[in-house]
């Protein structure tokens, strides 16, 4: 079926255009400044109303084709005004451009796909146009906005193929760690769904996908970033978390367009942690070969003396392990149209192979977007795109676990025998676990829409759209079991063997009805009403068959298995909510907007399930009242205030059953459901306030925009821990408030424009401050996260009024105070105090958790840069998160197992520096490694098994960061080569990512996570799979 569909729709693709072709005049002429006749290069040079176009060369010249002497020519260029000429009779057209002093048209789309100028916005929206989205090639389209957006944090969780991203705009907002804080996606209108989902066992260490990773960036027009409650609420609740506009290209009239674009690349991991190489496998300085330890033995040398087949140094498994990847990506589009019928279509595949063994990932895209104009009141809109995705993922959480286990004296690359089974001298080789585990996804997607407009008066309109969003996910994860042969080894995660199938089915429906009148009142007053209705109609339905002990050890079907366990849920959910907006614009320097919305939930019962939250915002423009100095070209004043609803997770208000699991085979039962409901629970609200200045210096020459917001939300849904005795693990209650307050800057800047060179810089920055600032009465902490550390070391995460989110609690070394008093005033580390010293010449440890670091950072900054050269474009984008920590769990076990560089110094004596408990300097010498010292003490098992290992402190690191993103160098041939070919222009380009990164952290790359891009809980990155540096080469051809 789903070839016959890809079949179908390729043919529609091919066909669609055919009746289109049109005779075309050759137009050609230069592009002056106004001012000093100087040329203008890089100015952009379209046919309205279709996609044909060009830009002016280095002299300012330039040339293309038009299909009729009607046709009509529009120039633009940043910091000039635009000129419209039709062509007429004429074969060379010249034009003077004047500077633009005031450039306040711009039209961005906002809630609901309401195109506005920005100029009348009371509110922060920063928009990313097609050309920024391509700028790193990057597959999944969140990742391509990163450090480019003021206030958006975005969290590559990964390097591996499809992996999931995670967005957030101006931080967390909510207190319960599995609610979604990620914005809405809407496409065209339609509501995207952007879940992680991690269904099935191990799924959420697997890398697995978040949805809108299914979009190609390279079918995407513009991104618009809706940001505070004001912008966002048409959206009522589903854009509590700001909202991601997404405009796909749409098809233009005029003559039928190709495009091909082909990409390739390359990548390898662009971080590793430093590894020790002097000692071999073994425990306490004893030599195993086949030792559990892999790095407790004597030095190699020592090693080489007993076992002459011992290498003569050792392997960095830990690079070894890695593989190059690659990434072939190709998009095909067509285009064209009449003055009645316009359509877009295009064809897009991706394939990418990881750089752990045997992980891929491959994406096929099918869209076609059509306007039909039936009237001059009449039009309707459509939207269909298919997406097949999916591919091999492995667990790299247990990879790189594994790999801490493995030994350094054994080659990790040689993992398979003749015979098919494990080479491993004892313990699991992580290879060949990726090799023979596997978890593979197949997901098809069908995200599609109607859109009709009918405006019978010119002061009156009506559009209705229709959206759907559905998809079916199968997973199946397989290994096989013990084949039965002499000497084999068996992978442990591989036990005796399974295979585990589960399929998702998702569906979302969206209606959206808006009636629209606008009128004058007076000579100086413009408004507009909207009133609307919309529906979001969710429906899931989850099934899986967990079989285990194969028969046959390699036959994966589940009638092979002995032992077969069902999973299955359903979940339904409905929106409805009504919404009103009044647009005030007076002399157009100054613009008032209302909104009222009303939802109603079916997540809350009633009347909790009806509430209504209003939103206004002011927008002046003084530089259109005031008399402002010649050099500032443009000054807005901005303010808004928004109230945002907010529901509850489906089925928070009702205490059902679940199956149970415990009884024998062939007997089926249900018992108590885990979570106690609240009938009486209420929505949550939020109420933002905001503030901004937006100015523009020197002809637009340079700009900046300035944002103070403040957001406290309050009545917060959470479901917490409750005692055994209630019959209960969990309540869902309303528990407590938490605030977000900060700042956005951006900075825009031409510092060069002159002849042949022109020179573009983009500056973004932002800090948010959060704050718990109640819980429940009676609640004073909620412990939301943990991660495994040696020893006692785990690292917690807690939720504590009158702190931040995001606290990393974990052991201290014992800090000195006078009086128990002091050391107890305070949660937090206090790391300037010197460390005690005990008894036996080594640190002591603080068994009670103290705050050791947070996750989020203080700050967030970008800095994109575009320098033009004649036909040459060079692109960089340096991007920097600054003061946020992280828990390095492969730091513990890399202690634990002498894995790290500094554990070399096992051998030596040492003098810890600080004071006894007392107060006076330790002077105490001791031996660091295992047993018996020069000075004939028994230190057992040394200080990094008994003292190091055990300590949270150690392994909780500053994972601030500033990295080279992007660098893209871009040449576009000459457009003389294509005066009569069928080719109208051609680029070729190489992109290289993640090609520089500073930071003190000694992991892998501390932007990647141990957990899926759906959850909350950042503060821990060990374990992960690495990110990685890439260079790709891309060819773009246009006919």
């Amino acid at each position: 079926m789903k070839k016959l569909l890809q079949i179908g729709l390729s043919a529609v693709l091919w066909l669609c255009p055919l009746f289109i072709m049109a005779q075309q005049i050759e137009v050609s002429g230069r592009v002056l400044s106004d001012g000093d006749k100087a040329p203008l290069p890089g100015v952009n040079v379209s046919v309205k109303g279709t996609t044909i176009g060009t830009q002016t060369n280095a002299d300012g010249r330039y040339q293309l084709r038009v299909a009729s002497t009607t046709a009509v020519l529009v120039f633009s260029y940043i910091g000039y005004e635009t000129r419209e000429l039709t062509v007429g009779n004429r074969t060379t057209i010249d034009v003077n451009m004047a500077s633009d002093s005031r450039q306040l048209n711009e039209v961005v789309v906002t809630a609901l796909g309401i195109s506005r100028a920005k100029k009348d916005l009371g509110y922060a929206t920063q928009g990313v146009a097609a050309e920024e989205i391509l700028q790193n090639r990057q597959p999944n389209v969140v990742n391509a906005l990163q450090g480019k957006v003021a206030g958006v944090t975005i969290t590559n969780t990964g390097g591996a193929p499809g992996q999931g991203a995670r967005i957030l705009i101006r931080g967390i907002n909510s207190l319960d760690v599995s609610r979604d804080n990620q914005p809405l996606f809407v496409v065209d209108g339609i509501l995207l769904d952007n879940s992680t989902s991690t269904l099935g066992s191990g799924a959420e260490l697997r890398g697995v996908s978040n949805r809108a990773a299914d979009i190609n960036p390279d079918d995407i027009e513009t991104i618009n970033i809706l940001k505070g409650g004001a912008a966002t609420a048409l959206y009522g609740l589903r854009g509590a978390n700001g909202v991601v506009v997404i405009t796909t290209k749409s098809g233009k009239s005029g003559a039928f367009r190709t495009n091909f674009s082909s990409t390739y690349g390359v990548e390898n991991v662009n971080k590793f942690p430093e590894v020790q190489d002097k000692y071999t496998i073994g425990f306490s300085g004893v030599y195993n070969p086949q030792d559990f330890f892999p790095s407790w033995g004597p030095t190699v040398q020592d090693a080489i003396k007993i076992d002459p087949t011992h290498p003569q140094k050792l392997y960095n498994h830990f690079r070894d392990a890695y593989q190059t990847g690659h990434q072939y990506q190709n998009n095909l589009s067509f285009s064209g149209g009449t003055d009645k019928v316009t359509f877009l279509s295009s064809i897009g595949h991706l394939r990418h192979e990881g750089v752990i063994p045997f992980t891929n990932f491959s994406k096929l895209s099918v869209r076609l977007n059509t306007n039909v104009k039936l009237s001059d009141k009449f039009s309707i809109g459509s939207t269909l795109n298919y997406i097949n995705s999916g591919g091999d993922r492995y667990n790299a959480d247990r990879f790189n676990e594994s790999l801490s286990y493995w030994s350094p004296r054994y080659n990790i690359e040689d993992f398979l025998k003749p015979d098919g089974t494990q080479n491993t001298y004892g313990n699991g080789n992580p290879i060949y676990g990726a090799y023979t585990n596997k978890l593979r996804d197949n997901v098809n997607r069908l995200v599609g829409g109607l859109n009709f407009v009918y405006s019978p008066l010119k002061w009156l309109s009506f559009s209705y759209r229709a959206g759907l969003d559905t998809y079916s996910e199968g997973r199946k994860r397989t290994a096989p079991g013990p084949t039965g042969l002499a000497g084999e080894r068996v992978f442990e995660d591989n036990a005796r063997g399974f295979v585990y199938q589960y399929d998702t089915d998702f569906r979302a429906i969206t209606s959206t009805f808006t009636a629209s009148a606008s009128t004058k009142i007076g000579q100086n007053l413009n408004t507009t009403v909207r009133l609307g209705h919309d529906l979001y109609d969710r429906r899931i339905r989850s099934f899986g068959a967990e079989g285990n002990e194969l028969t046959v050890y390699d036959y994966f079907d589940l009638r092979n298995a002995k032992t077969i366990t069902p999973i299955q849920s359903a979940e339904d959910y409905r929106l409805m909510g009504v919404f009103g907006e009044l647009t005030l614009d007076y002399k157009d320097f100054l613009f008032l907007t209302l909104t009222g919305r009303n939802d109603v939930t079916s997540s809350l019962r009633a009347p909790n399930n009806s509430f209504f939250y209003p939103s206004a915002s002011l927008s002046y423009i003084f530089s259109q009242q005031l008399k402002l100095p010649e050099a500032i070209s443009m000054g807005k004043f901005r303010v808004s205030y928004a109230q945002i609803g907010k529901d509850a997770a489906p089925y928070s208000t009702v205490t059902g059953y679940a199956s149970y699991t415990n009884l024998p085979s062939g007997l089926t039962g249900f018992t108590r459901g885990s979570l106690l409901g609240d009938p009486n629970l209420r929505p949550e609200f939020t109420d933002t306030f905001e503030a901004g200045l937006e100015m523009a210096f020197l002809n637009n020459r340079f700009g900046l925009d300035l944002t103070y917001y403040n957001s406290v939300s309050r009545d917060q849904i959470i479901a917490v821990d409750v005692s055994s005795a209630t019959g209960y693990v969990r309540a869902a209650i309303n528990s407590g408030s938490m605030r977000n307050r900060g700042i956005e800057l951006i900075l825009r800047a031409t510092p060069v424009r002159a002849g042949k060179l022109n020179w573009d810089v983009n500056l973004n920055f932002s800090a948010n401050r959060n704050k718990i600032l109640s819980l429940r009465e009676g609640l004073t902490e909620i412990n939301y996260a943990s991660q495994f550390g040696y020893a006692s070391s785990t690292v917690t995460m807690r939720l504590v009024p009158g702190f931040a989110y995001g606290n990393l609690y974990g052991r201290s070394y014992q800090r000195y105070y006078a009086t128990p008093a002091e050391a107890n005033a305070s949660p937090v580390l206090d790391r300037d105090r010197p460390i005690v010293i005990g008894a036996n010449g080594f640190p002591v440890i603080n068994t009670t958790q103290k705050i050791l670091g947070n996750s989020q950072p203080d700050w967030i900054g970008g800095v994109n840069s575009n320098l033009r050269y004649g036909n040459f474009t060079l692109t960089t984008l340096f991007d920097a998160r600054v003061g946020q920590d992280r828990y390095n769990q492969m730091g513990n076990f890399f202690s634990a197992f002498g894995i790290a560089k500094y554990t070399e110094d096992r051998n030596t004596t040492k003098v810890f520096e600080g004071v006894l408990a007392d107060g006076t300097p330790n002077t105490k010498a001791v031996w660091l490694g295992q047993g018996v010292g020069p000075d004939g003490v028994n230190y057992g098992i040394g200080f990094y098994r008994n003292v190091h290992r055990g300590v949270s402190e150690n392994f909780i690191e500053d994972a601030s960061w500033v990295r080279l993103r992007s660098v893209g160098l871009t040449y576009n041939l000459p457009a003389s080569l294509f005066r009569t070919a069928i080719v109208k222009n051609a680029s070729v380009s190489v992109t290289g990512n993640n090609l520089a990164l500073w930071t003190k952290y000694t992991g892998y790359d501390p932007e990647t996570s141990s957990f899926n891009a759906g959850s909350n809980v950042d503060g821990f990155t060990g374990f992960t799979y690495p990110a990685v540096r890439s260079f790709l080469f891309t060819l773009n051809v246009g006919f």
